[in-house]
């Protein structure tokens, strides 16, 4: 992917629309995008960015801010990428989610995001989302894999050049989703504590049940149950086979008690029977006793059971057949004497009732005579009804007359209250006309203030930075004092030591020349001169030291020097970052201050920033207060406007109100007139002075007709009901008197039979009649009694027969014997149960017990040995073997990655520092207990060591950043299979370097751009542009950035 022009419109510090011809470049070679510091370089890359998945690439700013606070209220906020990929055209148009005008009225309205792509055969693909997922397909690549490939982002690789393993392994997590192999990782450590958990579960199931295992009495069962006391997983075998010794040993004993138990089963029985027999025959010669008295007894109470059977029958007799027919006359007798008293009662009423027929037959006569009086009555009220509907319509015509005169006052003050306020809207209006004519130009006013508001904080903003840089540079000055004095003092250290190692190599030396003269003879050549005459012979040093001890202070030496020159390349590079933090700070600080004394820079920019930071404070507050005034005063113009309206249209509702009024007040007169003739036509043709007198007089009339008509009705009813009665009463008389006549023939006749049949029963007279008489429950109870003594003689009578042959030539048995026998047999029957019982016990709890261990113990094997699998490849998954190097899986396959980033990186490296150095994983860990695999060394070739990455000095530590930037692009685009993107933007840190790096590192990114592939470098360091034509110039100003290419 290669952009060939890029079109922002309100994106970012870019207000108006800015277009960028990156094809202008011709498609490859190195390109340098410089400008003020905040004034939109890295944004070329965010509106790329933006342009082909909608994400911004910095950590902080998000899509919803891209907006430019400085472009006009109707510019529409975009961005358009042209780009090529595998030698197609691609064009596509992006915008956020943002807020704008509307399109009428006042107010804002969001502005929702969308985008357009353009494909090579003229198909276009709309919708955010759509776009989106189009271009990942097109690419290869989401938005992540695309920043990490084409952006080499300021101070993120030289993070990852000095990262530790962990955040190392973090990083590379993300870059090459090595998850997947961490999950891995993951999943087998949650097999492996699993599968312990599954080991010590069954091997507590296993203890839990050889636990429960019960032990006999016996002395085999003592040697088991210790075993069981004191298990172990490792003797559950051994335990397992003597419980199965156990059980058949139970299962053969079993079987005895049980025929032990059948046999005294069958003698019990016997027993039984014996008792049972014997206690059947003593209890017949006892109830033979109890019969034979029980007979004496009955045959003493013979005499009397006869006499209840004489009193039975005459009682029987008399209820049943006298009781009857004297009962009936009875009856009859009693209904005579009711009949004939009340004849007597009704003979009296009925004389009382013809005197008072005299009284009540003249009254109702009377009222029949008045008629033609109620008739009269009839007639009058008839009349005046009809003439009531004329009444309502002379009240109807008062009602409305009346409304019609309180809606012609209420007309005329409304329309005094019109013209009231139409005066008072007009005072209004008039007076809203006078404030908006004060506030013409607010606008412009309050825009010129945000706009003031803008270029105060940018101008903060850029302090600020100054401030900061100035206690970046003491900070770097107080560590480079500090490290000068380090040096001084370890050159002190060094040049003692030094000066003590001569003396005594000095001393050494001497020994050696001494020893060597005492071999000398005259005659003889020296082994070193090879003089043959010997006049000073050299004599042997006092205290001097062995060659041991000189070698010691040799290493001493040696190892005070490196301290030293240590130090000192320290020294001379942070004198390096001191240098160029105060050209870099004097760069920035000419931008807001002239004629700068460099000898005093520092103190000079300090006091200058404190003094330019309050002068902005107080001007940005002013200005904030200022803005609050103006913003106050548009929202008064706003409301102005808006009441000026509203009167407006309050005015002319008020006359249009006023109009219609006036011509309701018309009309209503109208109607007052005519009403007025009808009403008093209307009155002069009614009786009365109104409805109510005439109801009134209706009412009366009513009433006395309503009495008259009440008392005929009364004098009628009073007549035909004593009529009614008095001969209901007469016809009743006579058929009571017939009824008597009747009713004392029958009582004779019943008297007559009562007599006859009392004789027949052979009761002489009416005094045994009673005397026999007896109620229904009497006699029951009677003929009960004698019931059942007739029963128990008879039952006296069989049990004596059946008594009497059972007995016949037997005698009584000793039944305590034979139970004293049978209880012996039963004690030995219980304490068999109770054995078998323990011993079915044991065995109901052993033998599961067996059939579980038997499952369980080969269970517990297999789960030990999957153990045993899982906990090997997790902790060689999790590079947790002991005495192994301690490299997860995952660290693993990243130190694969990381080998290949690093062979990438060094051919760069090895050119921007002259083969001197050369980036190395460290294979081993210094130690087997921690987890390492991911950490970097470097090998210096100048001095053959290999040495941490972090004492690379600060332009070492940027090329060895770059070159492990460029390193783990080209190793993610080749992982990426197919991926082609041909530009890359790098924002690093180029001003740390010295003249030599910066020319050693622009030779790299030249051979990198070499090709096809485009290279963009931001930065504003000044030597670039000296360095690099084909530039893109960003500046930036109150009203947003502006860019220039330069080809």
């Amino acid at each position: 992917m290669k952009p060939l022009k890029v079109v922002m419109s309100a994106f970012c510090p870019y207000a108006d629309r800015t277009e960028l011809d990156l094809s202008a470049f011709g498609g490859q070679g190195l390109f340098l995008i410089t400008g003020d510091t905040g004034a939109g370089k890295t944004t070329i890359f965010d509106a790329i960015a933006f342009a082909l998945f909608g994400e911004a690439s910095g950590s902080t700013r998000t899509v919803d801010t891209l907006r430019s606070d400085f472009a006009e209220r109707n510019t529409k906020t975009y961005v358009e990428l042209t780009f090529m990929h595998k030698g197609k055209i691609y064009s596509i148009t992006r915008n956020p989610s943002y807020e704008r005008p509307k399109r009428s009225g006042d107010g804002v309205t969001t502005e929702n995001p969308d985008a357009t792509l353009q494909l090579p055969n003229g198909d276009v693909i709309t919708g955010y989302r759509d776009v989106t997922a189009k271009i990942v397909d097109i690419l290869a690549i989401n938005y992540r894999q695309f920043k990490q490939i084409a952006m080499i982002a300021q101070g993120e690789f030289l993070q990852l050049l000095l990262a530790g393993s962990k955040e190392r392994g973090d990083i590379f997590r993300r870059v090459f989703n090595t998850d997947f192999y961490q999950t891995v990782q993951s999943l087998l450590k949650d097999s492996e504590r699993e599968a312990k958990k599954r080991c010590e579960k069954i091997e507590q199931s296993i203890l839990q049940y050889i636990s429960g295992i019960i032990c006999p009495e016996s002395e085999q069962g003592q040697l088991l149950s210790a075993k069981v006391s004191t298990a172990t997983i490792h003797t559950s075998d051994d335990i397992l086979a003597e419980l199965r010794v156990l059980i058949t040993s139970d299962t053969m004993l079993l079987d005895n008690l049980k025929q032990q138990i059948d046999k005294l089963d069958k003698d019990i029985a016997t027993q039984i029977t014996m008792i049972t027999q014997a206690k059947y025959i003593n209890q017949a010669f006892a109830d033979l006793k109890i019969i034979q008295e029980k007979q004496k007894s009955l045959n003493e109470h013979d005499r009397e059971n006869n006499v209840q059977k004489k009193t039975l029958q005459d009682a029987e007799k008399a209820l049943y057949v006298v009781y009857p027919l004297e009962a009936e006359y009875l009856r009859e007798q009693e209904a005579e004497q009711k009949l004939t008293q009340s004849i007597s009662v009704l003979d009296i009423e009925i004389q009382a009732q013809i005197e008072n027929m005299k009284t009540v037959q003249a009254a109702y006569q009377a009222e029949i005579e008045k008629e033609p009086e109620r008739e009269k009555f009839v007639s009058a009220i008839d009349r005046l009804t009809k003439m009531l509907p004329q009444y309502d319509a002379s009240e109807l015509l008062e009602s409305e007359l009346q409304m019609l005169e309180e809606n012609q006052l209420t007309v005329c003050e409304v329309l005094k209250e019109l013209r009231e306020q139409k005066a008072d809207l007009l005072e209004q209006k008039g007076s809203l006309n006078k404030v908006l004519e004060g506030l013409t130009d607010i606008e412009i006013n309050l825009l010129t203030c945000k706009q003031e508001a803008k270029q105060l904080e940018a101008s903060q903003s850029g302090l600020l930075d100054l401030q900061d840089s100035l206690s970046t540079l003491s900070k770097l000055q107080v560590e480079s004092t500090g490290l000068q004095m380090q040096f001084t003092d370890k050159q002190g250290v060094f040049l003692a030591v030094n000066s003590v190692f001569i003396e005594k190599e000095t001393a050494f030396l001497r020994e050696q020349a001494g020893l060597l003269a005492t071999s000398l003879e005259d005659g003889n050549p020296c082994p070193v001169c090879g003089s043959t005459v010997h006049p000073s012979k050299a004599m042997l040093a006092e205290n001097a030291p062995s060659e041991a001890v000189l070698n010691e202070l040799k290493n001493e030496t040696d190892l005070a020097r490196q301290n030293m020159q240590k130090v000192s390349e320290e020294s001379a590079s942070k004198q390096t970052e001191v240098k160029l933090a105060q050209k870099q700070l004097l760069h920035d600080a000419e931008v807001y201050f002239k004629d700068i004394d460099r000898s005093i820079m520092q103190e000079q920019i300090s006091v200058l920033v404190e003094s330019a930071l309050a002068e902005c404070r107080q001007k940005k507050m002013e200005n904030d207060y200022k803005y609050l005034e103006l913003k106050e005063l548009v929202s008064l113009k706003n409301q102005s406007k808006e009441r000026v309206d509203l009167l407006e249209q309050s005015l002319q509702t008020n006359e249009d109100i006023a109009t219609q009024k006036e011509q309701q007040r018309s009309s209503i007169a109208s109607n007052i007139d005519s009403k007025t003739g009808e009403l008093r036509i209307l009155k002069s043709s009614l009786e009365y002075a109104s409805r109510l007198q005439a109801e009134a007089s209706i009412e009366k009339w009513a009433g006395n007709l309503l009495s008259l008509k009440e008392a005929f009705r009364q004098a009628e009813e009073a007549y035909y009901a004593l009529k009614n009665k008095l001969d209901g009463n007469q016809t009743l008389i006579s058929d009571k008197r017939e009824r008597l006549t009747n009713i004392i023939q029958d009582k004779q006749q019943a008297l007559e039979s009562y007599i006859n049949k009392r004789s027949e029963c052979d009761f002489p007279n009416e005094e045994a009649y009673h005397s026999a008489l007896k109620t229904e429950s009497e006699i029951i109870e009677l003929r009960d009694s004698i019931n059942q003594y007739q029963s128990e003689v008879q039952a006296v009578e069989q049990d004596l027969r059946r008594l009497s042959k059972e007995t016949e030539n037997k005698q009584k048995l000793d039944i305590e014997q034979l139970e004293t026998a049978k209880q012996k047999q039963e004690e030995e029957k219980k304490q068999a149960d109770e054995s078998i019982q323990t011993l079915r016990a044991r065995m109901f709890t052993n033998d599961p017990i067996v059939q579980a261990l038997e499952i369980a113990i080969p269970d517990a094997v297999t789960h030990q040995q999957e153990y045993l699998l899982f906990s090997n490849l997790s902790k060689t998954a999790n590079g947790e073997l002991a005495g192994k190097q301690k490299l997860a899986f995952e660290q693993y396959v990243q130190a694969s990655f990381f080998n290949q980033i690093l062979i990438e990186a060094n051919k760069r490296l090895k050119i921007m520092t002259n083969s001197r150095f050369e980036l190395l994983r460290q294979e081993d860990s210094v130690e087997l207990r921690s987890q390492t695999g991911l950490e970097i060394d470097v090998l210096d070739h100048y001095t053959g060591r290999v040495r941490s990455v972090k004492s690379l000095s600060g332009g070492e530590s940027f090329k060895a950043s770059l070159s492990l930037a460029l390193g783990l692009s080209d190793v993610i685009q080749s992982y990426a299979g197919g991926v082609e993107i041909d530009t890359l933007f790098i924002d690093e840190g180029f001003g740390v370097l010295d003249n030599e790096s910066l020319e050693q590192a622009i030779q790299t990114l030249v051979g990198l751009a070499d090709g096809n592939r485009l290279v963009g470098i931001i930065s504003h360091v000044s030597e670039l542009k000296e360095r690099i034509d084909r530039q893109i110039v960003v500046s930036k100003s109150n009203t947003g950035s502006r860019l220039i290419l330069r080809i």
